[in-house]
């Protein structure tokens, strides 16, 4: 039998042990939760490689690892902690070693362990140095001792040690300053990083003075090093300039920004090789374009038929601060020209007219409702007389296209407008048979998006940024919907893919004309040569470019085909070459081949061919 004052004393014991364990497991929870915040968000692409970190809510950069290695590790122990393996988060030695010096005897300068510092850098306190951070540190690394295992504890070290410049982990570390992983570090270069810790701001990698302090470590240590193999601080400035390259991205940076996720790893399905391939053609074509006063552009590379987004490039230079060039110009509406005449005749045909209707391309005086007058020209400022529709459209001709509409009927148009997407039909009306030649105005993102219709055979589904499907719901959350029948597009297909029709237009020679025989495109030039477009595709993939200014200025002269079409067929070129090129033809199973003495051209079965031959005429 236990005496009543032995029960009181157990009573306390139990009590104290209650309290330090309720106490314990929220220090651990509390520690956990600051470990996982840490931790950056990475977006890699369908390829797994690093496109774009996110900094942690300490505006620093971690990747973490899920091991160590193990000549890390080891020498980690010697300089940090020699006993790590023979006590429980405090160093007793150590700590008696520094209460000596303190009176003089010996010259110990701390007793930090691995794990006293592991907590220090968790709870922020690298600066805040006083008796009651020391004491809660000294508390936490007891608890992290107990609730975790040894190598886990070198792990979550690892992973948070601080760097310096915003580089927090080994992981991190190994790529920013040696371009390399954790596992291929040099024993040297593993010094650089051990010869960090102490001040990562001034003796980093970065600087000239971390490999003077790496060697004298060496010697601390007992280490034999090869001095050619410390990586130069001029080396080193060039992998972190590399590095800090994927930090920002600010295509991407808009899309995940509105993402609401905790996910520490996202996935895209943009191919980054091949982004950075067509922002090397960008780049060697901006001089030309310049020259002739663009300073702006935006690529759009979409995979066929998943509408999977491969490239985004909304700027030649976003770090500059000249022409704008800091605007994401795929998010910014641009006025459309004639890219829009696709879709007019694309209605027009689902409505009854054919690519073998015939239209009078002549003087053609249109009155608004407002009663103003508009006497319409064409591009070049001639009169084509009587012609198809099919060569109305592939050689951009605007009166056609107009007459075209006011068959159609701006509010039939507008509504077709609205299935694709594009919910401004105040701005149809206002500018009504202006519309034809692509008054109205779209993103570069956006006029791409509608252009897939037409290799997706009259289906409109929705943009695939992400490889996870919720995420893509997130922020395209159009269902996939037929905007048009097949048989429509396939018309429309089959005139965009015609080069020799267009040859009046565009020439024998032209960077428009590629050694591909399954490609269609359309260009368009905005008035006063604002805005200069190219949208062309092949059943697997589209490719849609934009060259301008972000302030609407002018440029030189600079039209559809001299401007985008520089960049589009080189990134077209560049494409042909990627597996993404399955060679697959245009399907045209649902159009015929009609002929008689006026042209040969398409339509569709049971066609009343001189009706719809005579549509236009007919209908004025």
């Amino acid at each position: 039998m236990h005496s009543p004052k032995q029960k009181s004393i157990l009573k306390i014991i139990i009590f104290i042990l209650f309290v330090f364990i309720v106490i314990a497991i929220r220090i651990e929870f509390r520690l956990n939760t600051l470990y996982k915040n840490i931790e950056s968000t990475t977006i890699t692409d369908r390829n797994n490689e690093t496109v774009l970190i996110l900094p942690n809510e300490r505006d620093n950069y971690s990747t973490f690892a899920t091991s160590t290695p193990p000549l890390f590790i080891e020498l980690l122990k010697k300089s940090e902690d020699k006993y790590f393996y023979y006590h429980l988060g405090i160093n007793p030695v150590g700590t008696i070693e520094l209460l000596l010096s303190k009176i003089g005897i010996g010259r110990r300068k701390s007793a930090s362990t691995i794990d006293q510092q592991l907590t220090k850098i968790l709870f922020e306190n690298e600066t805040k140095r006083n008796v009651l951070n020391k004491t809660v540190e000294s508390f936490s690394a007891l608890i992290i001792d107990i609730f975790k295992s040894k190598d886990n504890i070198l792990l979550y070290y690892t992973n948070t040690a601080y760097f310096g410049n915003h580089i927090q982990g080994l992981k991190t570390a190994s790529k920013a300053y040696f371009n390399t992983s954790p596992e291929k570090l040099t024993t040297e270069e593993i010094l650089q990083l051990l010869s960090t810790l102490s001040n990562p701001s001034y003796n980093n990698p970065a600087n000239e003075t971390n490999i003077g302090r790496s060697k004298t470590l060496a010697v601390k240590l007992g280490i034999d090093i090869v001095e050619e193999k410390f990586i130069g601080s001029n080396i080193v400035n060039e992998n972190l300039k590399t590095f800090q390259s994927i930090l920002k991205n600010f295509e991407i940076e808009h899309y995940i920004s509105s993402l609401n996720t905790n996910n520490k790893e996202i996935k895209l399905v943009i191919d980054l090789k091949l982004n950075n391939d067509i922002k090397s053609i960008i780049k060697s074509t901006l001089p030309s374009l310049s020259d002739r006063d663009a300073h702006n552009m935006a690529v759009i590379v979409i995979k066929l038929p998943e509408n999977e987004i491969l490239s985004l490039v909304g700027s030649p230079d976003p770090k500059s601060n000249d022409f704008g060039q800091q605007i994401n110009m795929l998010n910014e509406p641009r006025q459309v020209a004639s890219t829009i005449k696709p879709f007019v005749y694309a209605k027009a045909f689902e409505m009854g007219a054919r690519p073998y209707s015939l239209i009078d391309d002549t003087e053609y005086k249109y009155t608004t409702y407002e009663g103003q007058v508009f006497y319409l020209r064409n591009y070049d400022s001639q009169y084509h007389g009587r012609i198809t529709a099919a060569y109305a459209l592939d050689n951009s001709i605007n009166i056609p296209a107009v007459k075209t509409l006011d068959f159609i009927g701006v509010d039939n148009f507008a509504s077709f407008l609205e299935k694709l997407g594009y919910m401004d039909s105040k701005k149809v009306h206002d500018f009504e048979m202006g519309v034809a030649l692509g008054t109205i105005d779209m993103t570069p993102t956006e006029l791409a998006h509608y252009y897939t219709i037409f290799p997706n055979q009259g289906n409109l589904s929705p943009l695939h940024l992400f490889s996870e499907t919720k995420f893509n719901k997130d922020l395209f959350s159009q269902e996939t919907k037929q905007v048009i029948r097949p048989e429509y597009t396939q018309l429309v297909t089959k005139i965009l893919s015609n080069r020799y029709l267009a040859i009046d237009q565009f020439g024998y020679k032209s960077n428009l004309n590629l050694q591909l025989d399954n490609y269609a495109l359309k260009t368009g030039t905005s008035d006063n040569y604002r805005d200069s477009w190219v949208m062309g595709f092949t059943p697997d993939f589209l490719v849609g470019v934009w060259v301008g200014n972000a302030d609407q200025t002018s440029t030189k002269n600079l039209s559809g085909q001299s401007g985008a079409g520089e960049i589009w067929s080189r990134i077209m070129e560049l494409m042909t070459h990627t597996t993404y090129n399955k060679k697959i033809p245009f399907s045209f199973d649902k159009i015929r081949s009609v002929t008689d003495s006026n042209d040969s051209a398409y339509g569709l079965s049971g066609d009343d061919i001189e009706k719809a031959k005579n549509l236009f005429i007919n209908n004025k």
